[in-house]
């Protein structure tokens, strides 16, 4: 929301059934109230599409649209909880609407009545579990690195990694943006020509694996993402999906810090 009308709207009465900003996101565990208001401050917060910096501002939660970080965090709160392990297949985009894209993630998801949207992204060319929800507190606990939440990944690249090269990735490389937070690399197998490795994540940066290898001179040839925290890929096929039994769930929300509802 413009400046100008947030000032204006500080100065109506409130309405019947608002609350202000900080204290809605609070109550959704997005962060401490603290944290909160450093998101709003930020920018990260918009309130039905608008950017609201003032955290004073006064919202419905059972009508506004909150996002944080383009995560909805409000109105799917209200809605039946559900959540799906897909296996993403190569050449479908992570988004529900791409009118570019040839295939999306949400041609998997066309007889589910319930809002759903992709936890986090993997890129066109990149396999493996996707965990689909309409739970914004889960979703943006599960992406934020401050969380910690493990992302366990099979990589082929080409070439002979070297185990010097593999320290070097572990304790951290600069990207463009900013350092890489420090990760856990295996070698599992080495050939001619390839190397088979295991990568342990905890933060996402965008199309971070093959920029990390790409870093030390080797290209990604096949990257699948396996495990999600305490979720797992198991006997699925690519374009195969399952909803989560509640036992799972509860051990989600509890490896993001969540206390089950």
């Amino acid at each position: 929301m413009p400046e100008n009308n947030q000032e204006e709207y500080k100065k109506q009465p409130p309405k019947p059934g608002t609350e202000r900003l900080q204290v809605v996101l609070a109550r959704f565990g997005i962060a401490s109230r603290r944290g909160v208001v450093s998101l709003i401050e930020e920018g990260k917060v918009t309130v039905n599409g608008e950017v609201v910096r003032e955290k004073g501002f006064r919202v419905d939660a059972k009508k506004d649209q909150i996002k944080v970080s383009e995560q909805e965090v409000t109105r799917d709160a209200f809605q039946q909880k559900r959540y799906f392990v897909f296996y993403k297949p190569k050449n479908v985009m992570t988004t529900m609407q791409d009118p570019h894209a040839e295939h999306t993630v949400a041609e998997f998801f066309e007889g589910v009545p319930e809002r759903l949207f992709p936890v986090g992204r993997l890129d066109r060319d990149t396999t493996g579990l996707i965990l689909m929800t309409n739970d914004g507190e889960l979703s943006f606990r599960l992406t934020h690195p401050k969380f910690g939440v493990k992302k366990r990944y099979h990589v082929r690249v080409r070439g002979v990694v070297a185990e010097q090269s593999i320290k070097r990735l572990e304790k951290g490389v600069v990207l463009q943006e900013d350092m890489t937070a420090p990760c856990k690399i295996d070698i599992e197998k080495i050939g001619p020509k390839e190397t088979w490795l295991r990568v342990v994540l905890h933060e996402g940066k965008k199309r971070q694996i093959r920029r990390l290898f790409e870093s030390i001179g080797h290209r990604v040839i096949d990257l699948e993402r396996t495990d999600y925290g305490t979720l797992s890929l198991g006997t699925m096929k690519p374009g195969e999906k399952r909803e989560l039994k509640p036992d799972e769930v509860r051990k989600l929300k509890e490896a993001a810090g969540l206390k089950d509802k």
